[in-house]
């Protein structure tokens, strides 16, 4: 990589950022430089690596999450040439190794953001020994993104890290039930008929199920208020999920919920298949807590103290389903 300027990587989510920035961006570093890398945030690029040989693990199992490694991935890479954004065939890997500096640019900064950020870096370059700093508008108001880039802040800063924390604490909970979900909530899925291998009980896949047991002629926007609204006992904090739509898609993809017509386009009805009714035979009932999700909530904020906490939990749980499934 020739270049008489050090370099600049800056990490953003897609092209709609960098065209954003691109016009700031050489006024402010005019001697660097400057490379776009796309690196979006959530399970796009970092989805779960999980154990392929169950047989030799002791369940249920509990682990630190794993991610498959996207850091050889070739087309993310953008360079900024005159004001204009050109792509390369740069590698993730070459162009962090040869950058000077890092900065992470974002309007608002959120959980999923920061450990995206993260995991990216740890993958690349291990813990990096080079400049690593982000930049947080929080709004698409030209003025406060032009400030935030004058002052970016070292990602050691107790707001990044709080936020790559919560996020850990999140993948920590969802890695390890949704890994042993896979694995031991399969017998009861072949029992009713459930022969989709893709289908996963995740966390709220299987609050939604539990809840609408006794429910009929439900409709989607039913769905909708219960994820989005997810009250519990009121014991614990109120929590919420944006999938809703994926969610419901999941339930009716596994054929445990059907559309009865009895609907709209906009907000169909439906009702349990018979394998629907049948799958509820084959899960212990005290697997149901209406407060998991809330808990959750709990320990995420009050992490890692609550790890121990959280870990115990996910163990009774999967426990009384190897029990029940005898």
């Amino acid at each position: 990589m020739n270049t008489q300027k050090p370099i600049l990587v800056i990490v953003v989510q897609g092209e709609k950022f960098f065209d954003f920035f691109k016009n700031e961006v050489e006024n402010i570093w005019p001697s660097h430089s400057i490379y776009f890398l796309e690196n979006y945030a959530g399970q796009v690029l970092y989805k779960f690596n999980y154990p392929a040989n169950t047989d030799l693990l002791e369940f249920p199992y509990i682990t630190e999450p794993s991610w498959k490694n996207y850091k050889e991935d070739i087309g993310y890479v953008w360079h900024l040439e005159n004001m204009e954004v050109v792509k390369t065939d740069y590698s993730n890997t070459s162009i962090l190794k040869s950058a000077e500096k890092i900065i992470f640019m974002c309007p608002y900064l959120c959980q999923v953001d920061a450990i995206a950020f993260e995991i990216l870096i740890n993958q690349t370059l291990g813990k990096a020994d080079k400049p690593c700093l982000y930049c947080s508008a929080e709004s698409f108001d030209r003025e406060k993104i032009k400030l935030s880039m004058r002052n970016p802040v070292a990602v050691t800063d107790d707001f990044f890290q709080d936020s790559v924390t919560f996020y850990t604490a999140k993948r920590f909970f969802e890695y390890n039930f949704n890994f042993n979900s896979c694995v031991l909530f399969r017998p009861a899925l072949k029992k009713a008929g459930i022969l989709n291998n893709d289908f996963v009980f995740t966390k709220y896949v299987f609050q939604i199920f539990y809840a609408l047991k006794n429910k009929s002629d439900f409709s989607f926007d039913d769905m909708f208020d219960m994820i989005y609204y997810w009250k519990g006992t009121g014991l614990y904090p109120e929590a919420s999920s944006f999938y809703s739509y994926t969610i419901v898609q999941n339930l009716i993809d596994a054929g445990l919920i059907e559309d009865n017509g009895n609907g709209t386009e906009g907000n169909k009805h439906y009702d349990f298949t018979e394998e629907g009714k049948a799958l509820f035979k084959f899960i212990n009932p005290e697997c149901w807590d209406i407060d998991m999700l809330g808990k959750l909530i709990v320990w995420l904020q009050n992490w890692p103290e609550c790890k121990k906490e959280t870990e115990d939990y996910l163990i009774q749980f999967f426990r009384k389903q190897m029990e029940f499934n005898g």
